[in-house]
């Protein structure tokens, strides 16, 4: 039998879930979370690159449905400042961190419009690299068996 598997590349410098904003509210006496707008900006980015790709389709689904879960692969490929001229380590070893990389583009993902969530990911496996023109996050869902 065949794996499936689901491959989408997002074309974008990858950005790292930041650390949520509180605002408190004297009126009814409530705090407020959010994010800045770069970061949601970037999550409807990512909503909007897989609708116009019709990437939310039956392989995507049917690699999500695995009865035992989802084994993810990510690879997110960051953009070296304009002043560094060349790239001494592919492997990228300062941050962003990775895990917040990871949420990221998850989050982008499985938007709040999905019925399926990335609670279906079991395993996962990812690198980031440094490159010096098309930045993107490169990432590969495959059903665990």
């Amino acid at each position: 039998m065949e794996k499936k598997e689901w491959r989408f590349v997002v074309n974008l410098q990858p950005v790292p879930t930041p650390r949520p904003q509180f605002k408190y509210n004297a009126n009814n006496k409530s705090v407020i979370t959010y994010y800045h707008e770069n970061y949601t900006e970037y999550l409807k980015a990512i909503e909007s690159l897989l609708i116009e790709a019709d990437a939310y389709n039956d392989d995507f689904y049917e690699v999500m449905s695995s009865k035992l879960g989802v084994r993810a692969e990510v690879y997110f490929y960051l953009q070296v400042p304009k002043s560094q001229k060349k790239i001494n380590n592919i492997m990228r070893t300062t941050a962003p961190d990775i895990d917040n990389l990871l949420k990221a583009i998850l989050d982008g993902i499985f938007n709040r419009n999905l019925k399926i969530t990335d609670s279906r990911i079991v395993m996962v496996q990812m690198a980031k690299f440094q490159t010096m023109d098309n930045p993107r996050t490169e990432i590969i869902l495959r059903g665990v068996e």
